[in-house]
């Protein structure tokens, strides 16, 4: 058996191969990790074919495997910022009561009437419910997303898991336990809110004494590790305590959005390595055994999620983006619908297992599909830049890259002979602007002005009428300097306080317009891209962010 640490090694070269393969052909590099997993496990080994990483090195790996679950779950509980939840209001709760009530009641019906017992569907139908927030976020960091749809994501997730472990705790001790069983219930419920609230308020509380970035990354991976333990040492969900964690330390942190993003700064590499061991962990066999109930699960729940957003977004008025996409963004499913199954298999015998053969086929589909339907979400919602897209392929070939590396050597020499190098040329307005736009309507009384500048991300909102065309801009400098009798205040509209754009790009326009227009107005967060032909018609935004980062991104060092 090959040494654990360099099956990882080798696992971690293949990874970087398998991921630039998959976004050189337009696939996400989460799916090359798991491909590099599936192949490297114990799942061929079945078929006769050695395998780089054995079951014996998963079992070992299982520790780092849940401080990794912990770190992603602390970070899906740190979206719940009370800013994020005022933002999303009740409409997005809408949505997810109806997709969790629809993917359930589907897939309990689909699964009971191909031959399930009436426990068992309700047990598959919980978790059906779960969402993998793993894969989705790593789609979402990988392509650079934003928007109303990538910001609705991650909250929906965590209400899924957060509902789907507090029903499967009820569900369980209700009906495989003894009566007296109800103490254990309020162990395992109430448990968890009190440990991660406990850590949440020990991390906002050190996150202000610690001064350096690397002592406040360690503090929070050490916490991570401890609730994730002291969560199995109890027998209480770890997930659903990082979970709250995360949550509480976000709110309770005066640096709430500092506590994410010095994480994002080291966790990628083990993320990485988690999607090698999930991959390891698929069972393709499984897939053999799925039968009737599986087939049931996976059609239910394909339709549940699905249908179940996009009516709930007609229930909440949301917009079309969401009614479109935000249901093919929560397919993936892995960590949470295993875990589980697993305790099912281990305290229900007979159906439990039963249970888990369904479950880890049905994982096996939706962790090969999620991904690709949650970059074609994000993509087909204009949240996704051009550029970003494109990045995802080399730019210097193996030839270029050696060749630049002499030049390199020749600069440090002092000698350098290279030849003039290529500017920004080629990159178009197009390649970099966001086609999901935040609007206001002409129309939109003055209380409702305010309240979508204070929820938006940016610091103005472009006006339309009712052609969708566009007539203006407000910015808060205009809201500050409007001045009226506040018992006029519902008379006044948008139209009122909106004022010409000064500046708008096309997306034929080229990366050095963009940048002289930045230098012009570098006090405006983004910029307004309309058609080359009609000036009214806004097709997106350009954020000055995106601008900087296209220009070093493509410029030469």
């Amino acid at each position: 058996m090959m040494p654990l640490l360099l099956s990882i090694g080798i696992a971690y070269l293949l990874s970087l191969g398998a991921g630039r393969l998959c976004a050189a052909i337009g696939l996400p590099r989460v799916t090359g990790y798991l491909i590099v997993g599936l192949a490297a496990g114990p799942s061929l080994g079945s078929l006769g074919l050695p395998a780089l990483i054995t079951q014996e090195q998963l079992h070992a790996l299982v520790p780092l495997h849940d401080v990794i679950l912990g770190l992603i779950v602390f970070t899906i509980g740190g979206s719940f910022s009370l800013r994020a939840v005022r933002k999303m209001g009740m409409k997005r709760f809408r949505i997810s009561a109806v997709e969790i009530g629809l993917t359930a009641l589907l897939v309990a019906l689909g699964t009971f009437a191909t031959g399930a017992l009436p426990l068992t569907a309700g047990f598959l139908a919980l978790m059906a419910i779960t969402t993998a927030p793993a894969a989705t976020q790593m789609v979402l960091r990988e392509y650079q997303s934003e928007g109303s749809l990538t910001d609705t994501i991650l909250p929906l997730i965590g209400v899924n898991n957060l509902v789907a472990i507090i029903a499967f705790i009820l569900l369980k001790n209700s009906v495989l336990s003894d009566k007296a069983s109800f103490s254990i219930v309020l162990v395992q419920l109430f448990g968890p809110f009190f440990l991660g609230s406990f850590v949440g308020m020990v991390i906002a509380i050190m996150d202000q004494r610690l001064t350096r970035q690397v002592e406040r990354q360690i503090l929070m991976l050490a916490l991570i590790a401890i609730t994730a333990g002291i969560a199995i040492v109890l027998d209480i969900s770890a997930m659903l305590g990082t979970l709250i964690a995360g949550m509480v330390a976000v709110n309770a942190s005066p640096y709430g959005n500092r506590i994410l993003k010095e994480l994002t700064a080291i966790d990628y590499p083990l993320y990485v390595l988690f999607f090698i061991m999930a991959g390891a962990a698929l069972h393709l066999e499984s897939l053999g055994h799925m039968g009737l109930i599986g087939t049931a699960y996976v059609v239910m729940r394909l339709i549940g999620k699905f249908f179940g957003c996009r009516i709930g977004a007609f229930w909440a008025g949301d917009s079309q983006t969401i009614k479109s996409w935000l249901g093919p963004a929560m397919l993936a499913q892995a960590g949470l619908a295993i875990g589980l199954a697993e305790v099912l298999a281990r305290e229900w015998q007979g159906p439990g297992a039963t249970i888990q053969t369904v479950i880890l086929a049905s994982v096996v589909v939706f962790e090969g599909v999620g991904p690709l339907f949650t970059r074609t979400a994000l993509v087909n919602a204009g949240e996704v830049t051009v550029l970003n897209l494109i990045s995802q392929r080399s730019r210097v070939g193996y030839g270029d890259g050696l060749i630049q590396v002499f030049n390199q050597f020749e600069n440090a020499l002092g000698i350098s002979t290279a030849a003039g190098r290529k500017g920004p040329a080629g990159i178009l307005v197009g390649h970099i602007m966001r086609r999901n736009v935040e609007v206001i309507s002409n129309r939109a009384p003055f209380d409702e002005v305010l309240k979508a500048l204070g929820h938006s991300r940016y610091d103005r909102l472009p006006v339309i009428n009712d052609q969708n065309e566009l007539v203006g801009v407000i910015k808060y400098a205009d809201i500050a300097n409007t001045l009226f009798d506040p018992n006029l205040r519902n008379l006044v509209v948008a139209d009122d306080i909106a004022t010409n754009v000064r500046l708008m790009l096309t997306p034929e326009n080229s990366l050095e317009k963009a940048m002289a227009a930045l230098k012009d107005y570098p006090n405006d967060a983004y910029l307004l891209v309309v058609e080359e032909n009609n000036p009214k018609s806004l097709v997106g935004i350009v954020r000055h962010n995106d601008l900087l980062s296209a220009h070093i991104r493509i410029s030469p060092p």
